[in-house]
């Protein structure tokens, strides 16, 4: 690692990507950094799938044609064919051997005063560049088999848009550790226009556990495998299609059919999915720390990411039909900047979105207290109370009009709207309760429609334009006379509250929470 430095940030050259090649040839070679020796061989996968479905083909065929054929088979192999075969396999694993060392040399990265700097490529060189004010957030994760071997990753991503997030491993755990530590560091430090020190920590875990508890960091939430089980078996897409499955299933016993395609299809896919949510979410936990929210959680494959309060511009919170007899909520989160191009990257920021898949009510008020530090009202009991359950006559919410039931017949009582002082609150779903909560002045722009029917009622929809990701705020169906008294009042406290830049800082959050 690089000798202790101090910078100022604010005598920085910190313009987009304005010299980062050159300035990575300048730095000296010492002060780049390799991954463990593991890294490409734990990467190339492809080869390894490859190997694994030549192996899976050759156990069919045994169990297929009998050993004896197999053995006669074999036992006729001459002497010559059977060196050649040897020398094949030894060849083309001392090519993959080569290829894996000199992929793993060409690999490195350095922490320099611009950001992070990461090369890549063994015929073509590819130099990666993240500036320290555009990192968001820095991720720790594993996959099985780096995990036995005490191996991982950090994942950082930026605010730069382009390229997606940049990966830095594989790294022994205890060095990963205090990596991350370091790039948090450094880059609050950026964003702030403090003094940059890129020295080591001085002191780095000699045994890395991604369920200890550091300093200045207290556990918050736990999330019981009963638990994760009991609300997946209560998803409405998985008891719908077992419940086809079962339909499916009388009629072919009734009619004495044959299995079909598309039945197979079908489990296939409510199995897949109720498995993909159980790998994703299993053994989550959320910590509070001074960085952030730090969510751990995953089954074959673990991710530790950290979430600052600033990022989140929005939150909904949401109970499906068949949680309302356990009182069972989620709670999902905007992040800024979660969202590029890269579809892979989007998929996994919408998976990840979700930082309490499932918890009570008190857990899931609890998590929004985090982020939201005051809900602009006085009794605060009473508030969630009609956001989460209440219906039309409201104390709280700006319910709908009654005409509305025209195009909304079951959700029209639920429907309503809350400006408060610090936040935008709108609630609907009948069976499905659903509550949006943003934050005024994080909307990139504010927007009524109408369509033919609605205009015929007299009827508008209220809508803030968010950052991209999951949650979306939109008032269906108000009055259009509310509508223009909304849309004027959000954009007064929009403007006052771009003005007053009265988010906390990371510092005041730490402090809240009872982390600092």
């Amino acid at each position: 690692m690089a000798p202790a430095q101090d910078v100022d940030a604010s005598q920085l050259d910190l313009s987009e990507d304005v010299n980062a090649e050159e300035e990575a040839e300048l730095l000296p070679k010492d002060q780049w950094n390799r991954f463990h020796w593991a890294t490409p061989l734990l990467t190339l996968w492809k080869v390894w799938a490859a190997l694994a479905a030549f192996a899976f083909s050759a156990v069919v065929q045994i169990l297929d044609e009998g050993f004896g054929e197999i053995l006669n088979a074999v036992t006729g192999i001459s002497r010559t064919t059977l060196l050649i075969v040897i020398g094949v396999i030894f060849a083309l694993s001392s090519i993959v051997i080569l290829f894996a060392w000199l992929v793993w040399r060409k690999q490195r990265y350095v922490l320099a005063p611009s950001g992070v700097h990461y090369q890549s490529g063994v015929f073509s060189v590819t130099h990666r560049h993240v500036r320290w004010d555009r990192i968001q957030s820095v991720e720790i994760k594993q996959g099985v088999i780096p995990r036995i071997l005490g191996l991982g990753s950090i994942v950082i991503d930026s605010a730069s848009g382009s390229g997606g997030d940049l990966s830095l491993g594989l790294l022994k755990m205890n060095e990963i550790q205090g990596l991350r530590s370091q790039i948090l560091r450094i880059a609050a430090a950026a964003r702030t226009g403090s003094a940059i020190d890129l020295s080591e920590p001085e002191y780095v875990p000699a045994l890395y556990d991604p369920d200890d508890v550091y300093e200045n960091e207290r556990p918050f939430y736990v999330l019981p495998t009963g638990r994760l089980v009991g609300s997946l078996a209560l998803s409405s897409i998985l008891v719908i299609t077992l419940l086809s499955i079962a339909s499916i299933i009388g009629l072919m016993i009734a009619f004495d059919d044959s299995l079909s395609i598309g039945f197979l299809v079908a489990l296939f896919g409510a199995l897949a999915t109720a498995w993909g949510q159980f790998n994703l979410n299993h053994g989550l936990k959320l910590f509070l720390t001074s960085d952030g929210i730090r969510i751990r959680r995953g089954l074959t494959t673990t991710t530790t990411q950290t979430i600052p309060p600033r990022r989140i511009h929005a939150v909904t919170i949401s109970q499906p039909t068949l949680w309302r007899w356990k009182d069972w909520w989620k709670l999902e989160v905007l992040i800024a900047g979660a969202f590029g191009s890269d579809e892979i990257d989007s998929t996994s920021s919408l998976e990840k979105s979700v930082i309490l898949p499932v918890g009570s009510r008190k857990d899931a008020l609890d998590l929004l207290w985090t982020i939201i530090p005051d809900i602009g009202v006085e009794d605060v009991r009473s508030f969630f109370d009609d956001a989460l359950v209440g219906v039309a006559p409201s104390p709280h919410f700006l319910g709908a009009p009654k005409n509305a039931k025209w195009l909304d017949p079951v959700v029209q009582p639920r429907n309503g709207i809350a400006l408060t002082p610090t936040v935008a609150a709108v609630r609907s779903g009948r069976l499905s309760r659903r509550l949006t909560v943003a934050f005024h002045g994080h909307w990139q722009g504010l927007k009524t429609s109408q369509g033919p029917i609605q205009r015929r009622l007299e009827l508008a929809t209220l809508k803030l334009n968010l950052v991209s990701g999951p949650v979306h705020w939109d008032g269906k169906n108000f009055s259009l006379t509310d509508v223009h008294n909304l849309l004027e009042e959000e954009r007064n406290w929009g403007l006052r509250a771009r003005a007053a830049d009265d988010r906390e800082s990371i510092e005041e959050w730490a402090r809240r929470v009872g982390v600092s």
